[in-house]
């Protein structure tokens, strides 16, 4: 067999097999759901989006860090698709980690993003972009999530003309490796554009 007729019938053959892949891909969605997970560090507002996208107080929400310390998960039907969301333990750096449990809950919380479809990386609007949310989205971005960046909080930042595009740009700007993820502004606690999220997931 001459060598481009080779690789000609291989193009062949690795075109059929993506094909076949992105097919599996989706009955597995329409069976099993979207499985999308919420991570960030502690208290920029997971467990208040859990609870307004899950349209119930799944999570405790309070203004202690660390509240959330096991993996909370919960389905939400939106048409004919289901989503399976999961409420993770805010992911703080190694050296504030103390107690046994917490690291427990971190291991568990990576671990979650290892099984996501989607990872929702969670930002204060307040705090910007941190070395430490850098981290949490570089372990999604590295393991080939599909991702969003919600900017959390975001009735509470002063803003004026261009304000969000500015914010855009710097979020852009230090997380660079994600030029591909959407960027969504909202306020779990009111709801703002929080309806946006499923059509982006």
């Amino acid at each position: 067999v001459r060598p481009e007729i080779l690789s000609s019938e291989l193009e062949s053959l690795i075109k059929r097999f993506k094909e076949t892949a992105k097919t599996y891909d989706y009955g597995r969605i329409i069976r099993n759901g979207i499985n999308t997970v919420i991570v960030g560090k502690p208290n920029v507002g997971k467990s208040t989006l859990m609870n307004y996208l899950s349209g119930f107080e799944r999570s405790i929400v309070t203004d202690i860090e660390g509240t959330t310390r096991d993996v909370i998960e919960e389905s939400v039907r939106i048409g004919s698709l289901t989503l399976r969301l999961s409420d993770t333990a805010g992911i703080r750096k190694k050296s504030k980690v103390n107690e046994n449990i917490e690291k427990y809950s971190v291991i568990r919380s990576l671990l979650a993003i290892e099984r996501a479809d989607v990872c929702i990386i969670m930002l204060d609007a307040l705090e910007g972009v941190t070395d430490q949310d850098a981290k949490i989205a570089g372990e999604a971005h590295e393991a080939g999530k599909g991702i969003i960046i919600v900017v959390n909080k975001w009735d509470e930042y002063e803003k004026e003309n261009g304000t969000l595009e500015k914010y855009q740009k710097e979020v852009y700007n230090k997380l660079s490796y994600l030029q591909y993820a959407p960027i969504l502004f909202i306020s779990a606690k009111t709801g703002q554009r929080v309806h946006k999220l499923y059509e982006l997931i």
